[in-house]
């Protein structure tokens, strides 16, 4: 940058810059073309990347883009083109004339504007009147006499797109929260309802929604990061004003994308410290012991006849709890003879986490012993279409909700203690049948498959096609043994409640 630099760092002085913080940490100068260029240099937005996360550094790049760019747009307008003449030694000459003049005797403040709206202005001091003055020399000097032999690369920022169907941003988003609200949670509801009404009242209600850009998304996500929300609550909003974008894309509100350029995509990145510390503080897998006290059959005992059964469920499926509490009896079924248990969000009050989480799953041996069928049958038998037929529907918080309450005071009761980092409840089972698999060396795509976590297509053909139930269960079973008093368990779980 030479020696204009240093005196830039010494000097007050305030220049104009364009700085936009990437979700990766990397600055990147962008700059509004003026209005009367556009046509000519088919270009409304400038936008390059500073390969910096230091924002010193940024700004001083920021200062030398602008003032290349600003000589462009001055060549532009004596329609010589990009790369015609530019600025020479007398045009630096008539700016310094312009700063001399504007400044007798030296300690008066002073601005000066150069091509395309770049300026330079001082307090008023001597001193930073002379470092403004060796700032524009050098400035100008060596950066204004020619642009690099070809243009930086820039991206460009289209017209508006034609949509098929023009919708107010704040109509759409109540058309989406109505289609959904059948089929979403109360609680995830409002939650999803106070992220997408948070951007629609930060980009206009009254704005058509296809005028949206991924810069209106940056633009709220980072207010919402300076009101203090932290990168988690962020990667909610967002995901959920992604299902949103979805939603218009399919219906003609907003233009077609690629699935990875939704414009609430890329603004809130994790890093590998930011995983390790989520992690660190996320729920805790039992340890071998601690299952042998929790599933003791007198310890058990202590919860109703419907949260025994749901924990020993959890324990061999690592189910959700919301997966295991709206359990219907419909979801049972057998499959090439082995019995299976579906998780679907087909039936009332039923819902699933992703796309992934939708599956059928062979039901455990242990559980098939444990007299698991044989309730589904005696319920079916009484008329009953639910797995636990006393939980009324429509939970604030899911099916689940009843379940996870009942377990985390069946911990608390066996007396374990909550992890100095992190914590437990019913996720912990969770974590601890796929741990278990983990160290049985069960294969991570049947992993994935039999607790329904999302893995790449690359690794989904090793679980479709003609792999089915046999083929599970032969690949998980050997990961999910407990060495619990069976036994026991069975009369207890078989006992009136």
């Amino acid at each position: 940058m030479g020696a204009w630099s240093s005196l830039l760092v010494k000097s007050n002085m305030r220049l104009a810059h364009h700085l936009l913080r990437h979700p990766s940490g990397v600055w990147h100068f962008r700059l509004t073309v003026p209005q009367d260029l556009r046509a000519a240099l088919g270009l409304r937005i400038i936008k390059r990347s500073l390969r910096t996360r230091d924002p010193a550094a940024a700004r001083a790049w920021a200062y030398i883009m602008g003032a290349r760019y600003a000589l462009a747009f001055a060549a532009a307008r004596q329609e010589q083109g990009m790369s015609g003449k530019h600025w020479d030694d007398d045009a630096v000459a008539a700016m310094m004339r312009n700063i001399n003049e504007a400044a007798p005797g030296g300690v008066s403040t002073w601005k000066v504007k150069g091509p395309g709206g770049f300026s330079i202005e001082t307090d008023g001091t001597a001193a930073d009147n002379a470092a403004a003055r060796e700032v524009a020399r050098d400035m100008f000097k060596q950066f204004a006499q020619t642009l690099p032999p070809t243009a930086p690369v820039v991206h460009s920022s289209p017209e508006v797109p034609q949509v098929r169907r023009k919708i107010a941003a704040g109509k759409a988003v109540r058309t989406w929260l109505v289609e959904i609200k059948a089929s979403t949670l109360v609680k995830t509801h409002t939650i999803k309802a106070a992220a997408v009404n948070g951007f629609a009242d930060h980009f206009g209600r009254e704005r058509l929604l296809h005028e949206a850009t991924w810069d209106d998304v940056h633009a709220w996500v980072g207010l919402l990061r300076e009101s203090g929300l932290q990168d988690p609550t962020l990667v909610n909003k967002c995901s959920y004003l992604r299902g949103f974008f979805n939603w218009a894309a399919l219906g003609g509100f907003y233009p077609e994308f690629a699935e990875n350029k939704n414009p609430a995509m890329g603004h809130v990145v994790w890093r590998t410290r930011e995983k390790q510390k989520r992690r660190a503080l996320g729920f805790k897998a039992f340890t071998a012991e601690q299952i042998q006290t929790l599933y003791d059959p007198a310890a058990l005992a202590t919860l109703s006849e419907g949260a025994r059964w749901g924990a020993v469920i959890g324990l061999y499926t690592g189910a959700r709890v919301s997966e295991v509490g709206q359990l219907a009896l419909s979801d049972f079924t057998t499959v090439d003879g082995v019995p299976c248990l579906t998780i679907t969000d087909e039936g009332e009050a039923q819902s699933v986490k992703n796309h992934a989480s939708l599956r059928t799953i062979p039901i455990h041996p242990d559980l098939i012993g444990l007299g698991l069928m044989e309730r589904v049958g005696a319920l079916r038998a009484a008329g009953e279409a639910r797995l636990f037929p006393r939980v009324k529907l429509g939970a604030v918080n899911g099916q689940g909700q009843w379940l996870g309450k009942a377990f985390t005071r069946h911990w608390h009761a066996v007396g374990l203690k909550k992890p100095a980092k992190g914590k437990i409840g019913f996720h912990s089972l969770r974590k601890t049948a796929i741990q278990t698999m983990k160290a049985a060396k069960v294969p991570l795509e049947w992993r994935c498959a039999y607790v329904g976590h999302d893995l790449d297509e690359e690794h989904v053909e090793a679980y479709s096609g003609e792999y089915g139930p046999k083929e599970m269960l032969e690949a998980v079973v050997p990961g999910l043994g407990w060495n619990l008093n069976l036994d026991g368990l069975r009369r207890l779980l078989n006992s009136a409640a």
